[in-house]
């Protein structure tokens, strides 16, 4: 991967032009080699690897609420309140406050329909009808 490449995967966040145009590429060749660069796979898994570091640093997982709740939780210095909601919510997140049920389910069989097809003619007679077919 040339420093070039390098540069617009750092540049690159969903403008290929720009980012092409960033990291050093022609502004007249931008476009064509933005859409280019976007199609190799190196490229595209360095984007994709960056943006999941990016989003890794910027959400919190859930080990890392539960870490925080607890220091929190357990920190004298802190109000009662904001101790007692951080045991909340850390027993929420370890399912302490779900009641487990068990249940049986049985398997029903679906109904079956029987389906008579009878002639037109023969159902208007057993009605005391006349049939179409006589008239």
């Amino acid at each position: 991967m040339t420093p070039k490449q390098k540069r617009f995967i750092e540049c690159y966040e969903g403008n290929a032009t720009q980012a092409a145009i960033t990291a050093g590429y022609s502004e007249r060749t931008a476009r064509g080699i933005g859409q280019e660069l976007l199609t190799k796979p190196d490229i595209q898994e360095a984007i994709a690897s960056r943006e999941e570091e990016r989003k890794n640093a910027l959400i919190a997982s859930r080990e890392k609420r539960q870490v925080f709740w607890s220091q929190i939780m357990n920190d004298p210095e802190e109000k009662t309140a904001d101790r007692l909601r951080a045991s909340e919510l850390l027993g929420k997140s370890e399912g302490d406050f779900l009641e487990r049920v068990a249940a049986q389910v049985e398997k029903l069989e679906p109904p079956i329909i029987n389906v008579v097809f009878k002639d037109v003619d023969e159902i208007r007679r057993e009605e005391g009808l006349e049939p179409f077919g006589d008239e």
